[in-house]
């Protein structure tokens, strides 16, 4: 990787980092804030009705903007991965704009929400497994954080079945979290070595 590219690669791997932090302290403060929303059972989109709901599709957003810094910026290294973080970071940041339905309500824009967020859900975790030989020489801990993601997804799905929705998908949500401020922060050490060619 060239100095000019490298210089232009640190404030897209910024950005996710400044993202990935914003989404997790958002998603603590909520906790906090909004106490009637159950953790164990209900759905952190359940944030963005009521009080503070602009926090939350703000952060939702920005989570969508961080995981498109981070497809330019890793593009080079691993195309496939960074076409999948390309639609999970645009299903979010249209996300932000389409909030879930109350309970016992049906709208277009819930639809709509319920459509990204399946999006979502799924592209993530498969933009980590195809990110992995790209990021193992560089990251070891990178097939496991992958696999760990698969594994959240998995826990997600069972859990919807036994009433744990809630806290299935906080985990997940960190995880996701937690695995793109890794892969920025990752990208940004690796910046000043210019003895090694990634691309």
């Amino acid at each position: 990787m060239s100095p000019s590219r490298r210089a232009a690669t640190m404030p897209f791997l910024v950005v996710t980092i400044v993202a990935a932090i914003v989404d997790l302290v958002v998603l603590a403060v909520f906790h906090i804030a909004r106490p009637e929303v159950d953790p164990l059972t209900r759905p952190t989109s359940e944030y963005a009705l009521g009080a503070y709901g602009w926090a939350a599709a703000v952060a939702t957003g920005i989570v969508g903007l961080g995981a498109l810094a981070l497809a330019w910026a890793v593009r080079t290294q691993t195309r496939p991965a960074a076409v999948v973080l390309a639609i999970f970071g645009a299903a979010k940041v249209a996300q932000a704009f389409f909030p879930i339905d109350p309970a016992g309500v049906v709208t277009t824009t819930g639809q709509v929400h319920n459509v990204l967020g399946n999006i979502a859900f799924f592209t993530l975790p498969l933009a980590a497994v195809l990110a992995v030989r790209a990021l193992s020489p560089r990251w070891r801990w990178a097939p496991p954080a992958a696999a760990g993601l698969v594994v959240a997804v998995v826990a997600v799905l069972a859990a919807d079945l036994h009433g744990a929705f809630g806290v299935a998908q906080r985990v997940y949500l960190v995880g996701c979290s937690l695995w793109m401020l890794a892969v920025a922060a990752v990208g940004i050490a690796d910046l000043p070595d210019r003895t090694r060619d990634v691309s």
